[in-house]
């Protein structure tokens, strides 16, 4: 550091004959280095086979530019060599940025921050889906000098106190290799068992045509292919690879990067956007060079921009790691998403249908891990790297210029609940077109608020011309040497350091969960042109851009402080954020405008929420990763040593939507206060062996500590919007107009029905016929439905051949569902499937008279056995999968997810009981009532101990004769019979007690029920009638809708949609549920006309009804596609055609749909757990929580969105309502 000009100088003689015009990385002129006090090298030689340090794998090194693709390689390579070609190398920067005098302190932060061991998301993917008991994190990445995984630690080590509320853990082990793991979620396959072990190619003699005996190995778990798929997705699959240990991918625009130190500080050209890029811009989005020297080619990717340092560092060069769940998707900040792989679909799959050879399946896995690309346009570089391009011809999106991982995302606008597109005044734009997306998409320096234009949900900061690095400052960045199990405790800033609160301005001083004690100094710190980054004139705050100038200055700006929008006069005044930072009760009255002393009793106290609670204009959610393993594919781990072995995972994204709102309770470190939370992990896995058979499909996963594996994250989106995106009172409140019911189910996180999965396999049931499994959508990745507007692009020949066949589906397995011996045994005994729910590998049924049956449907999906369904997998002495009824007519499990109350938990994971409701099925008899049996054992692993048998017979004084069905709202079954409607507290499952039956006048043979948080719909024979279940004990009659033949209902959002039996599908808008009221009938003129039930699904964009439609099968109806208006809303009104049907052999009637996985559902009516939470602590809201957003003393409270509407107080409820017809 010492050195002069001249003693630099002479450690660059050689380089600077060829390197000319290349000059010193540092800008501070107080520094004199030479080439080689970094690179290493000979400076004294012009001979670049003798200056230069050679690799020891010269191949991968053939240009200058950084490799493609090289993980590992660098763990292979001399110390001398990694230093040579980045000294920001984390293995060698101890050597060259982190000597003495230079940056050592900084180089060490950077060693153990999250950026370099990435441990939150594998962590949270091992605990969630039950690969580790131990919710908090304990594997890392990290390498010695040489390349060897290594451990970190904290020191000292943390405090019980650290480890528990800031998220400090005290050490992180390398990644085991997948092979010495054993299965987390032991499916069929992974059971102790098995003859034999087959191999390819050779035939085995023993085994039994048409029933396959192999297992994954014939000896314990661990051994052989008895090992846990997770491991094998962390170490081969790209997921928030690569970490600063490696070098960026260097493969797409978004992908160039280096590694270490030189990942952040040295800018790649990897976006055009000047929003996104800053002054960067200008260089492309190609990984290209602008550098004068005349030996780095200019058309050659994989350079940076200029052979220099910055801290100046632009939100596109953040955003190469920033877009992943591992690293907190914050691709939201730019306010864009992962596209859908549907919407606009006809300009991203080429006409001709394709057909990918292997090695065109393995070159595109290497390029991007998920498998639709392939089918697509965008599996091809240069269409990537081109399209965003598109935008002028696109008619429902825009896309980014940057694609990391081969990804494409997409822009998010303003819309209403409807789905249509609002202005800036939130007026629905009439004539949507391209040109207005185009409008919104241009830098926010050139164009103006218009009436009648988008509004594009980037960041209010971004579009204010801040980037990453104006909020996250060098602790953030840098880290301060402690280990943290999450990215937030890692953050020492927080809102109110810039902002302050109601009560006081800013302090300028951090208070996040890592600030130092006393917090970090804002005002002390300074931006790359030596200005201050904050300073006060009287009551403002004046911050400096790190990147952006205005002219030849730094660009400056206004902090807004929230003490100025609740001050009246104030020219930042705005009555709205009065309202909501002063609201709270008084007694029974709302009082809002004042200050208590006491902030504890505003209703919105920063220490009971965080501001992205209400300030966050738009959540991204992911619901469902398809993870497809298969074990004839051999790839090479990212991580470790490299090597190559057979098995790999891709990554398949299914629904991904801007549209869901959700609210719970935050984790440990951010002090359990109210936050959005989004649907991050929601996982379905899949296998192939080695004879490319399907071993298991699309199965859900259990967390370690037993609650379901359908997983949630709470979450800062990055998507602060001012009065045009902040949340408005009712989104988060009992609407006075009473229209938000199901937007207020979605927020508390019970589900809405429209997010729900059903799969390849359509399950019908089939009454004497017995049952099907349908196959309704393509096996190959995109697994679109088949016939539908999604089916017709991606796979044209397979579309045209659907319509060849008039639009009957071709493939499916059937079940009598009576075993072979029931014939002769009970000859006369009539089996009639007449309910089924599947659930993981097991396919619930009642059968009439023929009980309780349970399906073995592991291997629904293996081509090599014969039968795909069986009642007895093994002997019957080894197992029993019936129960005798005298006439079963229902059966449910209380979740469509798999939460496993037999569990023992782990305390230090701080999670919730499952509840023992979640233990058992339950069976609606028509003479013997309510019949509990206990299924546990179904989830355990152990098929030594399958015996199921009658655990509660419920039926007292006959009151549940007739019972025909059972639907779950909390603790309660609402169970319909002959009565009507019998309410059942099942809050201790083995001692049921009714709590009240509603019956005539105003429910009259009811036959299905339905929830949505405050209101049950039911069906009788009458028609529609909906109840008030706010107390679920003591349900209220409301309203009702006359409907002729009404068999069935199925409520999704705003839509009931009702099985009409003879009318077909009537779809009833209940946005207001006191005022039901019929949409539509759609009955495909006139061919759907036996309809008996009716569930939905989504895949990827677009809705499906699957109906049940008695002597003609199966109907698909589409009911939304990206053509139908408002299809990115939350509810928008659904465009039903038929798509699809299945006849059944022998005058087979469909009576029944199984329902589909609930992907949006994390907790019950009764305030239950259901899922697991990404962060220790957090968890969905209990039931008193719940009813604080709505009730106050027992009474319900509604609100406006205007503030004249509490001038007045608090309103008394209104008395119950008389019944509406």
């Amino acid at each position: 550091m010492r050195q002069t000009a001249e003693e630099g100088y002479a450690k660059s003689w050689g380089c600077v004959q060829c390197h000319k015009n290349t000059h010193d990385m540092h800008k501070a002129g107080t520094t004199h280095l030479g080439c080689v006090d970094c690179h290493g090298g000979d400076a004294m030689t012009t001979n670049k086979w003798q200056a230069h340090v050679q690799p020891r794998f010269p191949d991968v090194w053939a240009s200058t530019g950084n490799p493609v693709r090289s993980y590992t390689v660098l763990n292979h390579e001399c110390p001398e060599f990694v230093r040579f070609v980045n000294p920001g190398d984390l293995r060698i920067a101890h050597l060259s940025c982190g000597t003495a005098g230079c940056h050592p302190k900084e180089t060490l932060e950077v060693k153990k921050s999250m950026m370099t061991h990435g441990c939150m998301l594998w962590g949270a993917a091992l605990y969630n889906n039950g690969a580790i008991p131990k919710k908090r994190s304990s594997y890392g990445e990290s390498y010695s000098m040489n390349g060897v995984p290594q451990r970190l630690q904290t020191v000292p080590a943390p405090s019980e106190y650290e480890m528990k509320y800031k998220g400090v853990v005290p050490f992180l082990d390398p990644l085991p290799r997948f092979e010495v793991s054993q299965p987390s979620n032991v499916l069929r396959i992974f059971e102790r068992g098995g003859r034999f072990r087959g191999e390819v190619g050779i035939p085995v003699r023993d085994e039994e045509p048409g029933r396959p005996r192999s297992r994954l190995s014939n000896r314990g778990l661990g051994t052989e292919n008895r090992t846990d798929p997770v491991f094998v997705g962390l170490q081969k699959t790209r997921l928030l690879d690569p970490t600063l240990n490696f070098l960026g991918t260097n493969d797409h625009p978004g992908d160039y990067r280096s590694s270490g130190c030189t990942a952040c500080h040295v800018i790649y050209a990897n976006d055009r956007s000047p929003v996104h890029s800053g002054p960067y811009a200008s260089a492309g989005n190609r990984g290209l060079s602008l550098n004068p020297d005349p030996t780095i080619p200019k058309d050659e990717p994989g350079h940076p921009i200029k052979h220099e340092f910055t801290t100046a560092i632009p939100t596109s060069q953040c955003i190469v790691c920033h877009m992943h769940p591992g690293t907190n998707v914050l691709n939201s900040f730019l306010g864009l998403m992962w596209w859908d792989n549907e919407t606009d679909g006809e300009f991203m799959y080429p006409p001709q249908q394709k057909s990918p050879t292997a090695e065109e399946f393995i070159r595109s896995a290497m390029n991007n891990p998920e498998e639709g690309s392939l089918r697509g346009n965008w599996s091809d570089p240069e269409f990537l790297a081109q399209s965003a391009d598109l935008n002028p011809q696109l008619k429902h999106s825009q896309f980014a210029d940057f694609h990391g991982h081969g990804w494409v995302f997409r822009a998010v606008f303003k819309r209403d609940r409807e789905g249509h597109l609002l202005d800036h005044k939130n007026k629905p734009i009439e004539d949507e077109n391209t040109a207005k997306l185009n409008y919104a998409m241009l830098h926010p320096d050139c164009r103006a608020e218009k009436d009648g234009m988008p509004v594009h949900f980037m960041d209010i900061h971004l579009e204010k011309g801040m980037h990453c690095v104006d909020c996250h400052f060098k602790q953030d960045n840098h880290g301060n040497t402690k280990l943290y199990g999450e990215v937030r405790a890692a953050i020492e800033i927080a809102c109110e350091d810039c902002h302050g609160t109601a009560y006081a301005r800013a302090t300028l001083r951090t208070s996040g969960p890592a600030a130092p004690e006393g917090g970090t100094n804002l005002e002390a710190l300074a931006t790359p042109s030596g200005q201050p980054r904050f300073r006060r004139v009287g009551n403002k705050i004046i911050q400096t851009s790190m990147v952006e100038k205005d002219g030849d200055k730094p660009r400056q700006w206004d902090v807004p402080q929230v003490l100025d929008t609740i001050t009246p006069g104030h020219p930042r005044y705005n009555e709205k954020s009065h309202l909501a930072k002063t609201v709270r009760f008084d007694g029974d009255n709302i009082v809002w405008g004042t200050r208590p002393k006491d902030s504890a009793k505003c209703a919105h106290d920063s220490n009971k929420m965080t501001c992205a609670a209400c300030h966050s204009s738009w959540n991204p959610s992911c619901y469902g990763c398809h993870l497809v393993q298969r074990a004839n594919v051999k790839m090479p781990s990212l991580h470790n040593e490299g090597d190559v072995s057979r098995n790999y995972t891709s990554y398949n994204f299914q629904t991904l939507r801007d549209d869901v709102y959700m609210l719970a309770k935050d984790g440990n470190v951010m002090k359990n206060r109210i936050s959005p939370v989004r649907s991050a992990c929601a996982v379905h896995v899949s296998s192939y062996n080695n004879n490319r058979e399907s071993i298991y499909v699309q199965q859900q996963t259990i967390s370690g500590d037993g609650l379901s594996g359908i997983a949630f994250s709470t979450n800062v989106p990055h998507t602060v919007r001012g009065k045009d995106g902040t949340k408005q009172c009712n989104d988060c409140h009992l609407s006075k107009d009473e229209d938000n019911n199901a937007i207020m189910a979605q927020l508390l996180m019970h589900g809405t029905n429209y997010l729900n999965f059903i799969g390849q396999y359509c399950w019908v049931g089939a009454g004497e016929h017995g049952l099907e499994a349908v196959v309704v959508t393509e096996r190959a990745e995109p697994q679109s439905v088949i016939g539908s507007t999604m089916h017709k692009i991606v796979y044209p020949d397979n579309y045209a051949e659907h319509i060849e066949h008039s639009g009957y589906l071709e493939h499916s397995h059937e079940h009598p569902g009576r075993d072979v011996a029931d014939r002769v045994r009970h000859p006369r005994r009539k089996h009639s499937v007449q309910s089924l729910q599947a659930r993981g590998e097991y396919l619930y049924a009642a059968c009439g008279e023929g009980g309780l049956r349970v399906f073995d449907i592991a291997f629904i999906d293996h081509k090599g056995f014969s039968e795909r369904i069986t009642t007895a997998p093994v002997s019957p002495l080894g197992q029993q999968f019936y129960v005798p009824t005298k006439n079963a007519k229902f059966v449910t499990a209380p979740a469509t997810t798999a939460p496993d109350p037999t569990r023992k938990q782990d305390p230090e994971n701080e999670e919730s009981p499952v509840h023992m409701l979640y233990a058992f099925l339950y069976v609606a008899d028509a003479e013997e009532g309510l019949i509990m049996v206990e299924a546990g054992t179904l989830l355990d692993g152990d098929p030594t101990n399958n015996f199921l048998k009658r655990d509660v017979t419920f039926n007292p004084n006959g009151i549940l004769c007739g019972a025909r069905h059972i639907s779950f709202a909390g603790t309660y079954a609402y169970i319909c019979a002959d009565i009507g409607i019998v309410v059942v507290d099942l809050s201790t499952p083995t001692n049921p007690r009714i709590e009240t039956v509603i019956g005539a006048p105003f429910v009259n043979q009811p036959n299905a029920v339905q929830f949505q948080f405050r209101y049950a719909f039911v069906t009788d024979s009458e028609g529609l009638k909906i109840l008030d279940v706010t107390n679920l004990a003591s349900p209220e009659p409301k309203a009702s809708l006359p409907l002729a033949d009404a068999r069935n209902v199925y409520v999704a959002r705003t839509y009931a949609y009702v099985a009409g039996g003879h009318n077909g599908l009537v779809i009833v808008d209940v946005k207001n549920p006191l005022e039901p009221k019929i949409d539509q009938i759609y009955n495909a003129d006139g061919r759907i006309n036996d309809l008996n039930d009716v569930k939905l699904g989504i895949t990827y964009n677009s809705e499906f009804a699957y109906l049940a439609d008695g002597h003609n099968g199966l109907r698909v109806v589409q009911l939304t596609s990206p053509e139908t208006p408002g299809n990115m809303g939350f509810s928008p009104r659904p465009t039903p055609w038929l798509i699809a049907t299945k006849k059944f052999a022998k005058d087979g009637h469909a009576l029944c749909i199984a329902e589909g996985v609930d992907r949006d559902r994390a907790v019950d009516e009764s305030g239950n757990q259901l899922s697991v939470f990404g962060r220790i602590g957090a968890r969905p809201f209990n039931l008193e929580e719940q009813r604080h957003l709505y009730q106050h003393n027992g009474k319900l409270w509604k609100v406006d969105n205007q503030p004249d509407f509490f001038r007045s107080g608090y309103r008394t409820p209104m008395p119950p309502s008389s019944v509406r017809r």
